[in-house]
C-alpha cells in the first residue's frame, strides 16, 4: 500500500518535492500546503494533487502517513512536532531546524511516538558521493587526514521576497546551516564525531534584507571541525561572489579523493603520481537516481530508503535520522558559538539548556509563517 504523504511549503517543496514523489510508486500524494490560496491551488491542480490547504494543521490531521516539511526553516520544528503528535512520520528539509533544542525535542518526539522522522541529508545518495563513501571504506586513499569543502556562488547578493528564509538569523536561516551542512553531515558520516569546532561567520551582502525578514544571517563563513579521531575538516562558504565554484577534497595517507560541484565528477590521485585517475560511480548507483544527479537524484534514493523504514519500523543503517539531524544542528551551533565568542568551542558545550538561554534572548514572537 502506497504511503499517502502530504507536503507543505511550495517553493523548493514544489521544485523537488512533489516530482520526487509523484515518481516514486511507494508514494500517494495526495494534499498540499502553501500560505496563500491561489498558489496552494494551482500547484495543486497543476500536479493532479487531490487536496490543498493554507492550513498546515488541516493538512498534518487529515489522512496522511507522512508530512514532510519544504517551508522556510523557522517554521520545520513546530510543523515536524506537530505531525509526529498526530502519529505521522516526518521529513524535515534543510536547512533542518533553528537550534539544538529544537532538535532534541523532535527526536525525543519521534522516540516515543515510533515515528520515522529524517532530515533530508540528500547528498549522501548521489551516485557519485556513495561511490566515494565505498572508497573510504576500502582505504583507497589510506588513513584520511584532512577534508577541505568550497562553495561559493551569488545566491543572496542580491536577495528577494523567494530567499528571505535565508536571512532570518534567529530562525535557522543563513548559508552555513542551509547549504553547508549538507557537507557536514557528510564529513561525520565519513570520518564520525566531532570534539570541537572552530568558526568565523560574516554578512557581506550590502543591500537591505527583504521586509519581514529578521536580524541577517551568515552569507559567509569559515568553520573547521577537529574529529575525535584527530581528523581535520575546513568548510569555506559564501554566497556572494560572482566566481562560482563548489569542491570537495579528502586527503589520507595515502591519495587524493578530488570531487567536483556536489558530485559532479570525481577522481583519485594517489601519493607520488602526476595524474589524477578519472572515477566512474558503479552503474546500479545511477540506475537508482533514475537519471538524476545532486539532490535531486539523491532525493530519489532517500524516498526508497524512507520507504522501507517505514514499512518495515527498522530505519535502514544509511537513512539520515533525527540523531544526525542533532548532531549537525549542534556543530552548527558550535560554530555560531565559536564565531560570537571567538574561540574554539568543545561541541560537548552546545547542550540544549545552554543553547535555549543563548539563542532565544530578545527574539520576537515569530509572524505567520510564510510557506
Amino acid at each position: 500500500m502506497a504511503i499517502r504523504v502530504g507536503i507543505i511549503g511550495l517553493n523548493y517543496g514544489a521544485r523537488v518535492h512533489i516530482p520526487a514523489y509523484k515518481n516514486n510508486p511507494g508514494y500517494d500524494l495526495v494534499a498540499v500546503c502553501a500560505r496563500t490560496p491561489e498558489h496552494a491551488e494551482a500547484v495543486a491542480r497543476e500536479h493532479g494533487i487531490p487536496r490543498w490547504y493554507t492550513d498546515a494543521r488541516q493538512l498534518i490531521t487529515s489522512d496522511l502517513d507522512l508530512v514532510s516539511v519544504a517551508s522556510p526553516p523557522r517554521t520545520h520544528s513546530g510543523f515536524a512536532a506537530a505531525a509526529l503528535a498526530a502519529r505521522r512520520h516526518a521529513v524535515v528539509e534543510i536547512a533542518f531546524v533553528a537550534s539544538t533544542l529544537e532538535a532534541r525535542v523532535l527526536l525525543d518526539m519521534a522516540t516515543e511516538m515510533r515515528r520515522v522522522g529524517a532530515p533530508a541529508f540528500v547528498l549522501r545518495y548521489t551516485p557519485t558521493l556513495r561511490m566515494v563513501s565505498d572508497l573510504l571504506v576500502q582505504n583507497a586513499i589510506g588513513r584520511p587526514r584532512l577534508m577541505r569543502f568550497e562553495s561559493f556562488n551569488s545566491f543572496l547578493a542580491q536577495p528577494g521576497p523567494g530567499s528571505r528564509w535565508m536571512w532570518d538569523g534567529d530562525n535557522g536561516g543563513g548559508i552555513l546551516a542551509g547549504s553547508t551542512s549538507h557537507a557536514i553531515d557528510l564529513a561525520r558520516r565519513w570520518f564520525g564525531p566531532v570534539a570541537e569546532v572552530d568558526g568565523t561567520l560574516a554578512t557581506f551582502a550590502e543591500v537591505t534584507a527583504p521586509d519581514g525578514a529578521g536580524p541577517l544571517a551568515d552569507d559567509t563563513g569559515f568553520v573547521t571541525l577537529h574529529f575525535e579521531n584527530g581528523m581535520l575538516a575546513t568548510f569555506s562558504h559564501s554566497a556572494v561572489t560572482a566566481y562560482p565554484r563548489t569542491s570537495i577534497e579528502l586527503h589520507g595517507s595515502d591519495g587524493s579523493l578530488l570531487v567536483e560541484g556536489f558530485g559532479d565528477e570525481a577522481a583519485l590521485l594517489l601519493m607520488g603520481e602526476q595524474t589524477a585517475q578519472t572515477l566512474f560511480p558503479p552503474e546500479e548507483y545511477l540506475e537508482e537516481t533514475r537519471g538524476h544527479s545532486g539532490l535531486l537524484g539523491g532525493f530519489d534514493v532517500f524516498l526508497d530508503r524512507l520507504a522501507a523504514a517505514i514499512a518495515e519500523s527498522a530505519p535502514p543503517p544509511d537513512l539520515p535520522s533525527l540523531t544526525d539531524g542533532l548532531e549537525v544542528t549542534r556543530i552548527v551551533d558550535a560554530a555560531k558559538l565559536a564565531s560570537r565568542q571567538r574561540r574554539r568551542i568543545k561541541v560537548a558545550e552546545v547542550r540544549s539548556s545552554i543553547l535555549a538561554q543563548e539563542f532565544t534572548q530578545n527574539v520576537p514572537p515569530n509572524p505567520r509563517p510564510n510557506i
